[in-house]
């Protein structure tokens, strides 16, 4: 495993491939990172900045504040921002689907209650609630065939499986896929890969998990405990980045890992 870049970070998070390059936020700082080609920039936004995506007119979308926010040539403009919002909250993990929805969940900043809740902004560009009740909204992803939704409230230890209609936007029909609690630290950001296996980074874990339903595949070592999230990169995909948080001496940075496996390429935002 190897570091990515010696710049050392508060709270990497949400790292995604997008072409030729790494994108992740460092959240409490509000700053949009990226690394291509061994340059490394850096976008600050006023507020911190929770995930970021890819947009099919080009640039990205980052979920920051209270809003969303589109980011093209070094720009910033608010796409969205939600009414009568929650202070007890704020918006974590988000990625989009295959029609280009963002999926976008919130935390409780006290990390304790179950104030948070996970939304979607529809392709109307409303945005919609679509699960309640939940304490730190976390790792999403979506089966090979777009028929299942992987979901993670971290808390709990566990990775959801629910159905998914792709076109209306809908889940329904949760169940446990796999219960993370015999290992150490809680669930954060995950991946899927072009097999249809999860990896999971566990924060307090030090450690990415690949899984399927009720098993754990394979296991990788971190050098840092507060293991964020993963993304799949480089031209073949068989890179996995991990993303940390800097808890500890060697936390805070980028690491890779090559690991033979295929991930699949993000969805796009249709905004």
């Amino acid at each position: 495993m190897k570091k990515v870049t010696e710049f050392k970070g508060k709270l990497f998070e949400g790292p995604v491939w997008v072409k030729d390059t790494l994108y992740f936020v460092d959240i409490t700082r509000g700053e949009i990172h990226s690394i291509k080609e061994n340059q490394h920039k850096v976008i600050r936004l006023t507020s911190y900045v929770s995930s970021i995506q890819p947009r099919k007119k080009g640039g990205l979308i980052a979920t920051s504040g209270k809003g969303f926010y589109i980011i093209e040539n070094n720009t910033i403009r608010l796409l969205y921002e939600v009414e009568n919002w929650d202070e007890r909250n704020r918006f974590n993990d988000g990625k989009c689907d295959f029609m280009g929805r963002y999926w976008v969940g919130t935390m409780n900043l006290e990390e304790k209650y179950p104030t948070g809740a996970l939304y979607v902004l529809d392709l109307n560009a409303k945005l919609r609630k679509i699960l309640d009740g939940v304490t730190i909204s976390n790792g999403l992803a979506w089966s090979l065939d777009n028929k299942k939704f992987y979901y993670i409230d971290s808390p709990t230890k566990k990775i959801y499986v629910f159905d998914f209609d792709l076109m209306k936007g809908e889940i329904s029909n949760r169940n446990t896929l796999i219960d993370l609690s015999s290992y150490p630290g809680i669930p954060d950001g995950m991946a899927i890969d072009s097999e249809g296996m999860l990896w999971v980074a566990l924060y307090g874990g030090g450690r990415v998990l690949r899984v399927t339903e009720g098993r754990v595949l394979e296991e990788i070592k971190v050098p840092a405990s507060h293991v964020t999230s993963v993304t799949f990169g480089d031209s073949d995909l068989k890179t996995l980045y991990i993303t940390t948080a800097n808890e500890e001496e060697n936390g805070g940075y980028i690491y890779s890992e090559i690991v033979g496996i295929k991930g699949v390429e993000t969805y796009y935002c249709e905004f």
